[in-house]
Order: C-alpha cells, then structure tokens, then sequence
C-alpha cells in the first residue's frame, strides 16, 4: 500500500480511533493519541454503553474491530424498542426489514456495547495497524501542525484544539443533568430497549449482557436539583434510594432493580459548531457537535463523521492535498444536515415531554395521542426508524 502522507488525530476516544483506523487503511500514516486510561490510569468501571446502528456496526467492521462471533459478551443485540409517554402513549420500535424476514430471520434494531471493551478492541488495532503512531494528546497544536497534511480533532465537546483554532460552538444548555449507572433487574431484559417520559425526566434502560441477560446500562435525564441529589451523594444508602427510585420511574417493568455500579453525572447539551474546518484542521464527533442522549444517536453521528471524512478523502484527486477546500466543503455539507436533522429531532422531543407548559391540559392527551399514532402508522414508522438505524 502507498503511503499517502500524514495525519494527525488529536482525542483518545471512541471515534478518534475509528478515524485513525479508517484512515490508516487507506494508506495514510496516522499519528493518533494514546487511550485516556492509560495516560491517566482507570479510577473505577466505566459504566457507559453505546448504542450502535447499522451504519455504524459497517464502520466498527471496516475498522476491524466487530466480533466475528455471535454472542460476543460485550454486544447485545437490541431486538425491540419500547418508548412509553407519561399518560398512556406508547411506540414500539423492532426491526421488520423483508430483506432479512424472507430469509428466515430478524436483523437487530441496533447493538448495545460496552464502553472500555470496545476501546480496548480500538486501541488493540491501532497497535497492530503499521500505519498508527502514538503521540501525547497534547504534543502539538493545529497552528504548529505544518508537518501533517491534515489535523483531525476529536477531543469531544470541551475541546482545546478546537478552541486554539478559535472555532465557535452555537450551544444551548439543558436544564436536566444525566446520571449513568448500572443495573441488575429481577427479571431477563430480553434485548428490548426501554424509555419512559413522565412529564418532568426521561429514564432509558439499555439491555447489556447478552441476550438472555439481567444487566441494563440506565440513562436517567432529570432536572438539575434532582441531578445533585444523587450525583453527590455515593454512600450505599442513597445508592439504595436511587435503586428504588428507578424501579419506580421504569414502572417495575423488570421487577426491583439493584445498582452496581455508578451513578456517574455529566452535563446535557446540544451544540454544533459554525465551521467544521478551518485550513488544514477538520473537526469529528463531539468536538463538532453534541445531542441529547434520548434517542442514542450521539456516538452513531460521530462514527458518520468519521466514515464520512474517510470517504471523501478516498475520493481525492492525486494532485489535491487533504485538506482540499472541495473535500472539507463536501464532508461539512454532508454531516451538518444529517446531525441538525437528529438534533432538532431530539431538541424537540425533549421539551414536549419536559416543558413546564407541556402539563396544560390538552398538551399531555395531544402528546400521547400523537406517539400512539406515528406508532400505528407503519410505513411512517419504518422510515423513521431505518433513519434512526443509519440506513
């Protein structure tokens, strides 16, 4: 393979070293960050997990980190989503391809996975790919980057590159604050996904462990002084509390849960930033845009900005350089309509069930009426949803 010339990923997550695998593949040499548990040492268990669609289950492989294996302990399929509003509306959500139902069998709606095995399957590849080289996250900066052709930035949404490059950020804050944590339920979860809006939060319960299962990754949206109230206090008595308290928001669905691990808080917002590129610096993932994590959109819109970048790079002309203002226009058209397209999406659903007007009567019974609908709409429904798995 031809070596192409060099490029530069600053960040030491997920998407950061998709981009530094798909890249290298192509022939580029890839001068990428080693993972932040190894720089900074991991404190606890990570207790995030991701939900993966199609497209970006094509990009994980592509990037050779999918398990050829079924059953892989840190994938779990997702075979059904289940969304329930607070005054009876609900919207169900399974994968009903005839592609695949003519052949005997039902694709997944999407994949949960965890968090530290699949960086540590990322970091895995970056080591045997010839093509990567590891340097300190923060060794350089853009404006001192003349040696490589291009400076990817995927440093998230506090990213200091991006602010050296003096890229602005148009972002709006959440009220709610996210609590993550981990779950052990009285009963198996079956693969299916489950959401509940109650008027005030937004509680997912994520199926994780396989399919036959007991375990769920919780993402609980709540308004701030809720956020502190179990955020701040880790004793094993407020732990208790909070198993309590999610027992009862999930309707008792799956019996009594029991906390694991966590809670862990971070802050909710949605942001995009005016420019993705600025010269010979192009910006991927979160550093470029953030979105509310109710519909699991945010890491399957960095790996598009990742696959995307890669794709318009395959198609540069020998004589043009990576950062040829053709290729970033391209990449910057394509992925800002798709992620404001999810964005305004999940803007939107977050303030008709969480508005304080949204309890007015007839706000509610409209609201709930209109999710049983879309629900029994099924052409609209199956459009949406192969959106929603990246198809």
């Amino acid at each position: 393979m031809n070596q192409l010339g060099n490029i530069r990923v600053f960040g030491t997550g997920i998407t950061a070293h998709v981009t530094a695998l798909l890249l290298a593949n192509q022939g580029w040499r890839v001068h990428a960050s080693a993972p932040r548990r190894l720089l900074e040492g991991r404190s606890q268990r990570d207790v995030r997990a991701y939900a993966i669609n199609h497209r970006s289950r094509a990009t994980l492989e592509a990037s050779g980190v999918w398990p050829h294996e079924e059953g892989a302990p840190w994938v779990t399929a997702i075979n059904q989503m289940r969304v329930f509003g607070d005054l009876g509306g609900q919207l169900t959500i399974e994968n009903q391809n005839p592609d695949t139902s003519a052949k005997g069998h039902t694709e997944p709606v999407a994949w949960m996975v965890d968090v530290p095995a699949l960086e540590d399957a990322l970091w895995e590849a970056c080591q045997k790919q010839p093509l990567i080289s590891t340097m300190p996250d923060g060794g350089d900066t853009p404006s001192h980057s003349s040696a490589f052709d291009l400076t990817v930035i995927c440093e998230g949404r506090s990213s200091q590159q991006r602010q050296r490059q003096e890229i602005e950020t148009d972002t709006v804050n959440y009220p709610h604050k996210a609590i993550a944590a981990r779950v052990i339920a009285d009963h198996p979860h079956g693969g299916v996904a489950q959401q509940w809006f109650d008027g005030e939060r937004i509680l997912a319960l994520l199926p994780v462990g396989g399919a036959q299962g007991r375990s769920l990754a919780v993402v609980w949206s709540l308004p701030a002084s809720e956020h502190r109230q179990w955020s701040s206090d880790t004793s094993a008595e407020n732990t208790e509390q909070l198993a309590i308290a999610l027992s009862t928001a999930s309707h008792h669905a799956l019996g009594q849960l029991r906390v694991t691990a966590g809670p862990v808080g971070f802050p909710l917002s949605v942001s995009q930033a005016t420019r993705w590129f600025e010269g010979q610096t192009v910006l991927v993932g979160d550093a470029a845009h953030t979105i509310h994590p109710l519909a699991g959109q945010g890491l399957n819109l960095g790996l598009s900005d990742a696959q995307t970048l890669a794709d318009c790079l395959a198609i540069r002309k020998r004589w043009e350089p990576a950062s040829a203002p053709r290729l970033m226009q391209r990449y910057q058209r394509l992925r800002r309509a798709d992620t404001q397209t999810m964005q305004w999406a999940t803007h939107s659903l977050f303030h008709l069930f969480t508005n304080p007007l949204s309890g007015q009567v007839p706000i509610p019974w409209v609201r709930n009426a209109g999710l049983s609908v879309f629900n029994a709409l099924s052409p609209v429904k199956h459009w949406v949803q192969r959106l929603g798995m990246g198809n």
